[in-house]
């Protein structure tokens, strides 16, 4: 049995669901009203495979500015960063800019896998931050700095995405570390691959651009390719019947 042990850091502007998603995974269920995480705070989780051990320490940062200084010792030695923003409140998406660099430096660039986790969706009607807001914001932040991103979309209250997200987390963490025989978590639809998304949108941009450059041509533009078409395919001919001849002659001679 291999084991492992992979630090995650959780960060992110105040409220925006950190403490919740953690507890939520930890399997204490959602509470209502919950104090704000002071400094820091830590909770481990054991998951196991067929072949693997894995245990999460899990670290809950303050999203507070005062604890900005003391923030940075914690990325230290971490292996993930999920970075959370609330989807009601388009700044704190914004501040994972800021987010971003402080766990890149803190931890040295030693993070191997950082997702971005859109929280509290369950709130619909107030929902300010599309996931097409939200993935635009990420294909721009991966241009700016060139780290791999992953996206998902969760809800404390309902746990929806919650479990797939960690799930999903410690199979990269295993297939960073050269792990190639694990399979695949069954259920990872509601992961977005940024890298995959990006080269999506190029496939289909290029398509729209092929199509509404054909949708300009014209029959009598067809007709003389096809014409320039004949012509070419005729010399050809009369090329080979030429080069057929001049064999046939040297063999004679």
């Amino acid at each position: 049995m291999r084991k492992w042990n992979f630090k995650v850091v959780l960060a992110g502007d105040g409220a925006v669901g950190k403490t919740s998603i953690r507890e939520k995974y930890m399997g204490r269920g959602f509470e209502a009203s919950y104090l704000k995480t002071i400094g820091a705070d830590f909770a481990s989780k054991k998951i196991q495979t067929d072949e693997d051990s894995i245990a999460f320490q899990i670290w809950d940062l303050a999203g507070q500015e005062s604890y900005q200084a003391v923030r940075s010792t914690f990325y230290k030695g971490a292996a993930a960063a999920i970075l959370v923003f609330d989807c009601q409140d388009p700044k704190t998406m914004t501040n994972l800019s800021s987010w971003l660099e402080e766990a890149s430096k803190g931890s040295n660039n030693g993070i191997l896998i950082y997702f971005v986790i859109a929280n509290k969706v369950d709130l619909e009607e107030k929902r300010r931050v599309s996931i097409d807001m939200a993935l635009e914001f990420c294909n721009r932040l991966e241009a700016e700095t060139g780290i791999h991103f992953y996206y998902s979309e969760t809800s404390a209250l309902s746990g929806h995405n919650i479990q797939e997200t960690f799930d999903f987390l410690a199979y990269k963490l295993l297939e960073a570390n050269n792990i190639q025989s694990i399979v695949p978590p069954a259920n990872t639809g509601g992961i977005i691959d940024i890298r995959e998304h990006k080269q999506e949108i190029v496939i289909k941009e290029t398509r729209v651009e092929s199509v509404a450059s054909t949708s300009d041509v014209t029959r009598e533009d067809i007709e003389a390719v096809n014409h320039r078409i004949d012509t070419i395919e005729e010399r050809l001919n009369t090329i080979q019947t030429i080069i057929k001849k001049i064999v046939q002659k040297m063999q004679e001679e």
